[in-house]
């Protein structure tokens, strides 16, 4: 259908582009228009229909602007369209590792941090997930331009400790553990144990700890003191999910860190699960 425009479309969408608003609601419509919500949404399908607007959700439609074309091609950046679902919000977790070179993982998901409980949405066949953060931890980002688009992107070294808090958004702990060796020579370390001491959780350094010493991170003596000192005393945590990959393993020092992930899953491409131990009951033979 030829992307043609009755008057009050034609005001619409002008109005849009002239205010460079990326995305409209039907309540947006309703009060542009002085119009009745059914107005409202029969006059956002025509625009659907002729290319004008974009459905991204119920109730929420992105502008498709004339620059894109007679046939009225649609962005099809995932970032652009994440970055209308929720406010506020940055990306962060394996899409922010993604886009600063951390992973070489191709994730199917796009990760949204924010302040809010939300389920995963579908638009364009790629689910976004939205990972609710607590507002005092609701730092580390900043705006970017992404294929012409400005969003919120977390920092080399927020998505990093993202990815150590939270390992299934990042691929999982192996991949993590590979995220964490190729940060050595992009992130700053003093910005990053500066994170740490205001992110608050002795976990969280220590599996940082953890891996910095797997691969051997070089890093200077103050920033390795910085987050020892941020390690609770007696503080003892399993490296990965004890459901998965059960509760024994090495205790590696100073960061009383348990192994319980194999070398193999840590230092391999793929992430396999442990085989289970079962350990006999006291009093028999295993």
């Amino acid at each position: 259908m030829e992307r043609t425009l009755s008057q009050n479309e034609a005001k619409v969408v002008l109005d849009l582009e002239w205010r460079n608003q990326k995305t409209v609601t039907l309540a947006e419509l309703r009060e542009a228009l002085g119009a009745s919500e059914g107005y409202a949404r029969k006059l956002a399908h025509g625009l659907v229909k002729k290319g004008w607007l974009e459905r991204l959700r119920p109730g929420l439609f992105q502008l498709v602007p004339a620059d894109r074309g007679r046939e009225g091609i649609a962005d099809t950046n995932p970032l652009a369209a994440g970055a209308v679902l929720v406010s506020p919000y940055f990306y962060s977790f394996g899409t922010a590792c993604t886009h600063h070179g951390l992973t070489e993982q191709v994730f199917s998901e796009v990760y949204l941090a924010c302040q809010e409980d939300r389920r995963p949405e579908t638009i364009r066949g790629k689910r976004y997930v939205f990972v609710q953060i607590p507002e005092q931890r609701f730092f580390g980002f900043e705006e970017l331009t992404v294929l012409g688009h400005a969003v919120q992107m977390a920092t080399a070294e927020r998505a990093l400790l993202d990815a150590l808090d939270r390992p299934r958004y990042a691929g999982g702990i192996g991949e993590v553990s590979r995220i964490v060796a190729r940060a050595a020579r992009k992130v700053s370390w003093e910005k990053l144990a500066e994170l740490t001491r205001q992110w608050g959780s002795s976990a969280l350094v220590q599996r940082l700890g953890y891996f910095m010493q797997l691969h051997q991170v070089d890093v200077s003596d103050d920033v390795r003191a910085a987050l020892l000192e941020l390690v609770r005393p007696q503080s003892k945590i399993q490296l990965g999910s004890r459901r998965k990959w059960g509760t024994s393993g090495r205790l590696v020092r100073p960061w009383n860190v348990v192994e319980n992930v194999p070398h193999d899953v840590l230092l391999s491409k793929e992430e396999k699960p442990r085989r289970r131990v079962v350990f006999a009951k006291k009093g028999q033979s295993k």
